[in-house]
């Protein structure tokens, strides 16, 4: 059976075993903490799930705590409260004494039963705790257990506890590097699914045993449990099922699942990753910096894989999306509408304006629920305003001084409404001109295309010029590339 949704239940017969799960299990066997990093949908949830029913096979007392599952709390109090609540719930140990205060490694140290038995924490989505001082300390705390251990006795909590952290997450910055517990720990990156294991699970969820449907799909997803399995579930019962396949396959290249979007907007969400997809794009691959987080941390999303000193996209799919999106300067023939992907606000982080950078950001994820819903003068609309609320940012931040000169320099004519200190009222023309006066060395200069595209919206102007809303679709595109050109500039 297929699940696309949560965790594969745990005595689901079709469950196939990754190597990483025999790796975590036995860095716990060996008195070691560990890291578990791998993608979303990727089997970190299932794994550990399986891992406590193995270690409770085996006679060690282990408790999940999934951060996603937590409430919503007012104090750091509360929060730690619930999490020695749900550690002590599972091992049973509720009627012991919880002691004062708001240590965590005090609280699930009194949750153990007495002996001196390992006992197994498992906290999964561990990036999922917002407040970073509340993350900062639930951390240190956690680490000063670790700290404890080279000269705890047996018995202590901090030679019986060994913690799993399990998420999708940059653990060099998620928290303060003097607090983590995760630079003490092993770190295991989840797998994908070999050849063989991915021809049985499409047999045992689709009922087709056609080793050529297997290899096709093996192909285009490679091992990605989420993407096999979504694959497989789309050709149960198909008369056709080579042609069922080939039209899912082209629904997921143009972009049209949470899955692929949800990748992709955290790429483009972040420059430095964002120009990591563009190299792989242009060049088919990018030379591996070990010196840059970014290039570790697109594995870790499960966009990209090492090939020898390079990062690659990590299958076929994701590679046709990303070159045929003008996001990342792709320039592929997509067959229908091109991968367009709406992007976090935090990737506006250069607006400093609250209100501008909102506008921006909206108008920007409007433009694309526009594209993709087939309105390509709307889109052109969204790309502009998104564009006219960056500009008016930037000038605003200008003295009146660097103002005049750029209006001299640029040979700017207000007209009757545009105030020359107040660049908000100016039009999107003259904001277009005086840009580039305030672009630096990177060659920051909007083209002036982009406010005749804006400009479309009017009937009027629409009208003067025809053409049909489905003939604009390339200029879309084109806008969506500019667009990420000056996001990626703007001073």
């Amino acid at each position: 059976m297929a699940h696309l949704q949560g965790a594969v239940p745990l005595k689901d017969p079709d469950y196939v075993e990754r190597k990483f799960e025999v790796d975590l299990q036995r860095e716990l066997m060996a008195d070691r903490w560990v890291l578990l990093l791998g993608p979303r949908q990727h089997g970190k949830t299932s794994a550990l799930i399986r891992l406590k029913s193995a270690l409770a096979d085996y006679g060690v007392p282990t408790a999940l705590v999934d951060l996603q599952a937590k409430p919503v709390h007012q104090t750091y109090s509360a929060f730690v409260t619930w999490v020695s609540d749900t550690v002590r719930e599972q091992l049973g140990t509720t009627g012991h004494p919880m002691p004062d205060g708001e240590d965590v490694g005090a609280l699930i140290g009194t949750a153990l039963q007495p002996g001196r038995s390992p006992v197994v924490i498992l906290i999964d989505e561990a990036s999922n705790i917002a407040d970073a001082t509340w993350r900062n300390v639930f951390y240190g705390q956690l680490r000063a257990i670790s700290s404890r251990r080279a000269e705890a006795s047996p018995a202590d909590s901090a030679a019986r506890l060994r913690f799993v952290f399990s998420g999708s997450f940059r653990p060099e910055t998620l928290i303060d590097a003097a607090n983590s517990p995760f630079n003490v720990c092993e770190r295991i990156d989840t797998d994908d699914l070999a050849s063989a294991q991915v021809h049985q699970l499409v047999s045992d969820v689709s009922g087709n045993d056609d080793v050529a449907i297997a290899q096709r799909i093996f192909e285009e997803v490679g091992g990605q449990p989420f993407l096999v399995q979504k694959l497989a579930l789309r050709i149960q019962g198909q008369e056709d099922s080579s042609a069922a396949l080939e039209a899912e396959i082209a629904t997921l290249r143009m972009g049209e699942s949470d899955h692929v979007i949800d990748l992709f907007r955290k790429m483009l969400s972040e420059p430095g990753l964002s120009a990591i997809g563009a190299r792989m794009v242009r060049d088919g691959a990018a030379p591996v910096e070990a010196a840059d987080p970014d290039f570790r941390y697109m594995q870790v999303l499960g966009l990209a894989r090492r090939q020898g000193a390079n990062l690659v996209f990590r299958n076929e799919l994701y590679a046709h999306v990303a070159a045929a999106s003008p996001q990342l300067g792709g320039t592929a023939v997509a067959p229908a509408l091109a991968p367009m992907f709406p992007i976090a606000i935090a990737a506006f982080g250069k607006v400093q304006d609250p209100e501008l950078r909102e506008i921006a950001w909206s108008s920007h994820k409007g433009a694309i629920a526009s594209y993709r819903g087939g309105a390509n003068r709307l889109a052109l609309a969204g790309f502009g305003g998104s564009l006219e609320a960056m500009l008016i940012d930037m000038l605003q931040r200008q003295s009146e001084a660097a103002i005049d000169a750029a209006i001299t320099a640029k040979e700017i004519k207000l007209g009757g409404r545009e105030k020359r200190s107040d660049p908000s009222s100016w039009n999107l023309v003259n904001l277009i001109k005086a840009a580039p006066h305030f672009g630096g060395s990177k060659g920051f200069d909007p083209p002036q295309a982009l406010r005749n595209w804006r400009n479309l919206i009017h009937p009027s102007l629409a009208k003067s010029d025809y053409r049909s809303d489905e003939q604009f679709e390339p200029e879309v595109r084109a806008a969506a590339s500019l667009h990420e050109i000056l996001l990626r500039d703007l001073p």
